[in-house]
């Protein structure tokens, strides 16, 4: 239940974050947001590496949430110098280069971390994730072109209250984007449940140390770069935004599945398999349906809400998956996951519908 509850902390970080980062960056563009928001996840890992308390662990992980809502803004930097078809692709080689992060960092942490959690240097890895933040710093401040400049940023004064609960809510009134609010909301509340217990699972259902989990994860970054960077913008271009993101929530609860009743390391491939192509079709999918139907001069705003959605999905599940793990068994999760994942299949068909309107309206 504590190990969990380190999950919807940090979840809790990026939810109250995310609207905040995407609609300042609307405002002072993208650029700063992302210098200070580095600079400060280095913090926040330096805190997670000293902490010798549960209560210190707690707070770092909340710190370093805080700081990760950053997410959206790299999705409006994306949406900036893209439009159309185009968008999707894009939208994919960012998650792409969210998936290489998965390659490296787990198979380097692995390593580090070794078969025995009980001999593991946590100082150690978490010093090396706060020197990666500082180089991701440096090479912002170096290389990256600021994507939102000033003549498209809102030249009148925009009050706080927009970034409140009562502002956010304005966007769960637009067509189709409330819907997809709504809809990444319920798919992160059920990945959520299979994330934040798949370690535990894994270790206790099947024997896996710290460094066999690592390099799962690996696994799965190669599977998500592969489809994210080379298939998502091919896909969306042929079958259209909808259609691969409905495919995606298929494939996942495919994966969940497949989890259940997995017996050894081939079968935990197989659902992992499912589960990362799966997610790696529904991400950038629904971030650029997201992205086309926010207003144009609040794409940071709107992506924001549209994030906390799904960080708010990660804040709730994982405050009880621990629970749940302990109480009825080690793929009980997996199966409140499914239930919670059956809505979504409603919810994007009523998106759909809510498109062809707007386009109708649009066209006419």
């Amino acid at each position: 239940a504590e190990i969990t509850m380190l999950m919807a902390v940090f979840a809790l970080g990026q939810f109250v974050a995310a609207p905040f980062w995407g609609w300042w960056s609307d405002r002072v563009g993208r650029k700063p947001i992302f210098i200070i928001t580095l600079a400060g996840s280095a913090v926040a890992y330096l805190m997670l590496g000293m902490a010798e308390t549960v209560p210190a662990l707690l707070f770092s992980r909340l710190v370093g949430g805080l700081m990760a809502g950053n997410i959206p803004v790299a999705f409006a930097a994306a949406s900036d110098v893209t439009s159309g078809k185009d968008r999707s692709m894009i939208m994919g080689r960012v998650g792409a280069a969210f998936s290489l992060g998965f390659i490296f960092g787990p198979a380097i942490g692995g390593l580090l971390a070794g078969p025995n959690p009980q001999a593991t240097n946590f100082l150690l890895i978490a010093m090396l994730a706060a020197g990666l933040c500082l180089f991701a710093v440096l090479v912002t401040i170096v290389s990256f072109r600021e994507t939102h400049p000033k003549e498209k940023r809102s030249a009148k004064p925009v009050s706080l209250r927009l970034i409140s609960l009562k502002g956010a809510g304005r966007y769960l009134t637009l067509p189709v984007l409330g819907v997809l609010i709504g809809l990444n909301f319920m798919f992160v509340a059920g990945a959520s449940m299979m994330d934040s217990t798949f370690a535990l699972y894994a270790f206790k259902e099947h024997g896996f140390g710290p460094n066999d989990i690592g390099f799962l994860f690996t696994y799965m970054g190669i599977v998500m770069a592969i489809v994210q960077g080379g298939t998502i913008g091919p896909l969306t271009r042929r079958f259209g935004d909808a259609q691969v993101l409905r495919a995606g929530l298929f494939i996942y609860t495919i994966g969940l599945g497949l989890m259940v009743v997995a017996t050894g390391l081939y079968s935990v491939l197989l659902s992992l398999t499912f589960l990362t192509i799966g997610n790696a079709l529904f991400v950038p999918a629904s971030s650029s349906l997201a992205s086309q139907h926010a207003p144009g001069s609040e794409q940071g705003a709107a992506l924001g809400v549209f994030q906390a959605a799904g960080n708010l999905g990660r804040v709730l599940t994982p405050a009880f998956s621990g629970v749940i793990f302990a109480s009825y068994g080690t793929t009980a999760a997996f199966i409140v996951a499914i239930a919670l994942l059956l809505p979504t299949f409603f919810l994007i068909r009523l998106a759909i519908m809510q498109g062809k309107v707007v386009s109708a309206e649009t066209s006419s």
